[in-house]
């Protein structure tokens, strides 16, 4: 139970620890515009929805799940497919250069793999986290928030 809860909270700073990164080097490399800026801050609405759930489940290890966790899951897991819908156009809208707009577009991308990783299905895999051989061998199974929302 000791090794469980020690693993979750690690997810949860290796979470919190990427959204700093991108901060600090978005701000200090790569601040191309708003429409860059704009797909980071969806990026990190992600990653800090990560950070929150792995620190939620390390604290809760061996107790049965809230229903208000499952039910805020949820309702983040329609916020988010509804705001990934409404940000793209709003990216391409926003980009004042094509090194904006592309740097936006990449952003973008990483944040609705991220969103899909947590919501929907596992795509990591081992230790090193994603393992394309790995992803291929297993399939697409579901992650771990898809599986605690279903469960009745």
């Amino acid at each position: 139970m000791k090794a469980l809860k020690k693993r979750l909270w690690n997810l949860a700073a290796g979470e919190l620890a990427a959204s700093v990164t991108f901060v600090i080097v978005y701000h200090l490399y790569v601040d191309l515009g708003e429409a860059s800026r704009f797909a980071l801050y969806f990026l990190l609405f992600q990653l800090l929805q990560g950070t929150a759930y792995w620190g939620y489940r390390a604290r809760t290890v061996g107790r049965e799940s809230s229903v208000v966790a499952k039910g805020v899951l949820s309702l983040l897991s329609s916020v988010n497919l509804i705001s990934a819908m409404i940000i793209l156009p709003w990216i391409v809208e926003l980009a004042k250069s094509r090194a904006d707009l592309t740097g936006g577009l990449l952003l973008y991308a990483f944040a609705v793999i991220e969103y899909v990783n947590y919501y929907w299905y596992r795509l990591s895999y081992g230790k090193s986290g994603f393992h394309i051989g790995m992803l291929l061998r297993a399939g697409l199974r579901p992650s771990s928030i898809r599986k605690l929302i279903q469960k009745k």
